[in-house]
């Protein structure tokens, strides 16, 4: 009887430091993404001023997955990110931030669908 209690604790444990990393793992996802989604708007404020009045409206930034990806390992050492779970994170900030008004984005790609939340 002991047995089994402490086998369920070790298990409800285990379970619970997996949830922990996972929730981690996709905060430090999300925070790449934000990191992303910034140097994309400072290369395109940088590039206002020279771009004339017609263009100012229609130019845009690309931030894509695997800028995420590539961001996440560099800055959080995560080297490997499934894309699904990148494209993810980027959505859910590209849309927080109002992304599409000046970016952008591979995220909604149909290779990307198959992967919910983040």
């Amino acid at each position: 009887m002991i047995g089994r209690l402490i086998e369920r604790r070790r298990a409800r444990r285990a379970a619970q430091a997996t949830a922990r990393l996972r929730a981690e793992h996709d905060a430090q996802l999300r925070a790449a993404a934000d990191l992303v989604i910034s140097r994309a708007r400072r290369a395109l404020t940088d590039r206002m001023p020279s771009l004339p009045l017609a263009e100012r409206l229609t130019d845009r930034e690309w931030v894509t997955v695997a800028d995420v990806q590539g961001e996440a390992a560099a800055f959080f050492g995560l080297v490997a990110v499934d894309p699904g779970r990148a494209a993810a994170a980027l959505r859910a900030r590209y849309e927080l931030r109002s992304g599409g008004m000046d970016l952008l984005t591979d995220a909604y790609g149909d290779q990307y669908r198959e992967v919910t939340g983040a």
